[in-house]
């Protein structure tokens, strides 16, 4: 995966709000996952019509990220875990 990937969301994947936590389910698997605001929002972005490039954008506007700090890494470690997890298609 680089940064020109796009990434999409499984369509066996539900998700449920749960206060500021995002709650995902794996109805082929049977598993649900917890994931903190950061992590949500990068879900969020795994709509295919998102490059981790444009995921970088974005959380640097949503938590107010200082310019210059790289947070690349931060995402590409969430997107790895969604990956080995078989939420995402890539």
């Amino acid at each position: 995966m680089n940064n020109e990937t796009w990434l999409n969301r499984k369509q066996d994947v539900t998700a449920q709000q749960l206060g500021n936590e995002l709650i995902l389910y794996d109805t082929r698997k049977k598993t649900t996952h917890v994931l903190n605001s950061t992590a949500r929002r990068v879900w969020e972005l795994c709509d295919g019509n998102h490059t981790v490039q444009d995921m970088e954008r974005a959380l640097m506007t949503s938590f107010s990220i200082p310019d210059g700090q790289d947070i690349a890494n931060d995402i590409h470690q969430v997107v790895k875990t969604f990956v080995e997890k078989g939420l995402l298609k890539v």
